[in-house]
């Protein structure tokens, strides 16, 4: 998502940007970001996770959802981790300003790129949510 932010950004500015140049950009971007977002990243989405399973589970004990191996449970679940995930991705953005003063995510500086970041937290949360 970051990559494209940019990548968008400077194509608003009449830049010319082949698709070869693009793919390289997005690899390069990949691999750079890895260790240090990347990190960021697993700690934010392993903190997430364990609220979101932890809240599945007293959910589950209460039967307020349907959790179990049924259709509804296996949807409850990704909502569940989902909603994790993109909440978890909004507060990391969220601190990195106050904290580090500087938002180190490029493609984060706008409502739309922040939304997008919160986009891949659901994703990544209903991802977990199948695998797990």
């Amino acid at each position: 998502m970051h990559s494209h932010f940019v990548l968008f950004e400077l194509m608003a500015l009449n830049i010319d940007i082949p698709a070869s140049k693009w793919l390289s950009m997005v690899i390069d971007d990949l691999f750079g970001l890895l260790p240090s977002y990347g990190g960021i990243i697993a700690v934010t989405l392993i903190i997430s996770f364990f609220i979101a399973s932890t809240l599945n589970n007293v959910l589950k004990k209460r039967t307020l959802t349907l959790t179990t191996s049924s259709k509804a449970g296996v949807y409850g679940a990704a909502a569940i981790f989902g909603t994790a995930g993109a909440v978890g991705f909004f507060f990391m953005l969220a601190a990195m300003q106050p904290v580090l003063d500087v938002t180190l995510i490029a493609g984060a500086r706008s409502q739309l790129g922040i939304a997008a970041q919160c986009i891949a937290g659901f994703a990544s949360g209903i991802t977990y949510s199948r695998l797990r």
